[in-house]
C-alpha cells in the first residue's frame, strides 16, 4: 500500500500490528476516495480512464460511503468493519468492471476476426473455382493443340507420302518435338 487514505485506517493498522483486536475510536470519520488504491495495479489494457473509472467506481458505493460517514461517531468498530466490507466489495467490483470491458473489447476483437475470416473463405472459394475454370481452360487448348498438331500431321502425310520421317509417325510425337 503506498500510504494510508485516512487517519483511522491508520490506527487500525498500526493496533493490527501490534495484535489488538479492536480498534481506536476515532472522532473524525473516514474519507473514502473514489478510487482507492491497494497496491495492485491493473495491466494497462485492463484500466480505465482516470475520470471515468472514477465515475463508474464511485456511483455503486456511494449510498454506503455516506451510510459509513454516518455510523463512525456511533460505533467505530462497526463503521471500521463495515469499511472493510465495502473495500473488498469496491476491489471486487473494480475487478468486475476490468474484466468486463476486457471481455467487450475481445468480443469486438472476436467479430472483426470472424468477418476477416468470412471474407477469407468466400475469397478462397473464388480462387478455387478460378483455379478449376483455369483447369479447364488448360484441358481444353491441350486438347485442341493435340487435335491441331494431328491434323497437322495427317496434313503432312497425305501431301509428301509420310516416308520415313519421325515427325509423321505419331501425333503425341508431333507434340513433344513441338515443345
Amino acid at each position: 500500500m503506498d500510504g494510508p487514505h485516512n487517519e483511522h485506517e491508520t490506527k487500525v493498522q498500526h493496533d493490527e500490528g501490534r495484535g489488538s483486536a479492536s480498534p481506536r475510536p476515532v472522532n473524525e470519520p473516514p474519507v473514502f476516495s473514489a478510487r482507492e488504491d491497494h497496491g495492485q495495479q491493473l495491466p494497462p489494457h485492463l484500466q480505465l480512464p482516470q475520470n471515468e473509472a472514477q465515475a463508474t467506481d464511485a456511483e455503486p458505493f456511494q449510498p454506503l460511503v455516506e451510510e459509513l460517514k454516518r455510523l463512525n461517531p456511533d460505533d467505530p468498530q462497526l463503521a471500521h468493519q463495515a469499511a472493510q466490507i465495502v473495500r473488498f466489495y469496491r476491489r471486487l467490483y473494480e475487478s468486475y468492471v476490468a474484466k468486463n470491458s476486457e471481455s467487450q473489447r475481445l468480443e469486438s476483437a472476436n467479430g472483426e476476426l470472424r468477418t476477416a475470416n468470412i471474407q477469407l473463405c468466400q475469397e478462397r472459394e473464388f480462387l478455387k473455382s478460378r483455379y478449376a475454370k483455369q483447369e479447364h481452360e488448360l484441358a481444353y487448348f491441350r486438347q485442341a493443340f493435340d487435335n491441331l498438331g494431328t491434323g497437322i500431321g495427317r496434313l503432312l502425310r497425305s501431301s509428301k507420302g509420310c516416308t520415313s520421317e519421325p515427325r509423321c509417325e505419331t501425333p503425341t510425337k508431333v507434340n513433344e518435338e513441338a515443345l
